[in-house]
């Protein structure tokens, strides 16, 4: 071929690759990509929920495969071209403060967010936003980011209260936070390893919300925040009331779902926290029988303490720390000795004081005579007397014990148609 053939056949190869680009060209969209966040969930005594200060974007096409991925501090829109009739997969994570390494969506699935502490969001909650978008003309592609984290907004209404009793709250924490979560899946705690014990926390002035009363006795709220935690139901069957939610001590859920622990300095006529505070504990849950705690959620808690806000034993309300500054006393009724005839009922027992104090009715004692054929007893709701209703000749013993910060006992002695 001679030197004009050569120039020709470079001309129509070049006109060819010309038209191949701009067949290509004609084949792609401008797509704008615009990032907003789900509607607000928290105004005051809350983080700043709409803070964006870094984004990370990634597009991945219909394979699978990575087509674009971009990371800024910029957090406004963005344009690139993709091709049209194509499906993509875009997803935005923001407030994650680095780059996702992923170049295949399987791979991306996998990706979880570590908190190196528990209130590490001063830039922001971490949030993220995914959508599949088939690509036609120019695209507005909307990112509309969910929060990671779910808010546990507390509060006091202390209108149950006796008078004379002051309880002010000086902590609040999540306990069993989670560390981490899974960014596009449902998040579970499985082990301990995974939380901080002492998660998200107000303390001191942070309190002084919760100290803060309208005319009805109810505070102002403040907010704590935790990763989702889907520990699923409590029982298999309805629970009556919130003070079942207590696991036995062999249960390992009790070192995987979350719970608040509010301190609170505690004073009445009779009892004080001088160094350790009173303890309130409650696990948590999307309902009474739920442990369920969702990402991008809302949860509003009222703590409504009764009488003298002391009731309540075990795990849930923790009273170890409580100083007795009252008078002290146990009086047997009607006397230590008490004789009495078959058919006879007598109703026996000890007034204490103070009346929460712990105490013992004893029941080896009670069951003792009666399979003795002495009597049968029905024991008071309160736990501290017990009715006699005598039913074969003999002699009785009954030992009864009243713990901290009495410790005294009592003894009775009951006789039945003995002889003289």
């Amino acid at each position: 071929m001679d030197r004009k053939g050569k120039l020709s056949g470079a001309f129509l190869i070049c006109i060819f690759l010309l038209v191949s680009s701009c067949s290509q060209l004609e084949q792609k969209a401008e797509v704008m990509i615009r990032l907003t966040c789900s509607e607000a969930v928290t105004r005051a005594l809350a983080a700043d929920e709409e803070m964006i200060s870094n984004v990370c974007l990634m597009i991945f096409d219909s394979t699978g495969s990575l087509e674009y991925s971009s990371y800024t501090t910029d957090s406004g829109s963005c344009r690139i071209s993709l091709l049209k009739g194509e499906r993509y997969s875009f997803y935005a994570f923001a407030n994650f403060g680095y780059k996702i390494r992923a170049v295949t969506l399987e791979e991306l699935k996998q990706t979880e967010y570590h908190l190196a502490y528990p209130d590490e969001y001063r830039s922001g909650l971490p949030m993220y936003a995914a959508s599949d978008i088939t690509i036609t003309d120019d695209n507005i592609v909307e990112l509309k980011l969910e929060r990671l984290m779910s808010r546990i907004s507390i509060r006091m209404d202390r209108s149950r209260l006796s008078e004379g009793i002051s309880l002010k709250v000086s902590s609040v924490r999540i306990g069993n936070c989670p560390k981490k979560t899974r960014v596009l899946a449902k998040n579970r705690v499985e082990s301990i390893d995974d939380c901080f014990i002492t998660g998200f926390s107000h303390k001191g002035d942070e309190c002084i919300p919760l100290n803060t009363e309208d005319r009805n006795r109810i505070s102002e709220e403040i907010s704590l925040y935790m990763f989702e935690n889907m520990q699923g139901q409590f029982s298999d069957t309805p629970i009556g009331s919130d003070e079942e939610k207590v696991f036995e001590e062999y249960d390992r859920r009790r070192q995987t779902c979350s719970f608040v622990e509010i301190g609170l300095e505690y004073s009445s006529e009779e009892w004080i926290s001088a160094d350790v505070p009173l303890i309130y504990r409650f696990y948590l849950g999307d309902g009474r029988n739920s442990l369920d705690i969702e990402r991008n959620c809302h949860y509003h808690i009222t703590i409504c303490p009764e009488d003298d806000g002391l009731k309540g034993d075990g795990w849930r309300i923790d009273k170890s720390g409580l100083e007795y500054t009252g008078s002290t006393s146990l009086v047997k009724y009607p006397s230590e000795y008490i004789t009495g005839d078959i058919g006879d009922k007598i109703h026996l027992g000890c007034r204490l004081t103070p009346s929460s104090a712990p105490f013992d009715i004893g029941i080896e004692y009670l069951e003792d005579d009666k399979s003795e054929g002495i009597y049968d007893y029905e024991i008071d709701t309160d736990g501290h007397g017990v009715t006699l209703t005598l039913t074969g000749p003999g002699r009785g013993l009954i030992y009864m014990e009243a713990g901290s910060p009495i410790n005294e006992a009592a003894l009775f002695m009951i006789e039945v148609n003995l002889p003289d």
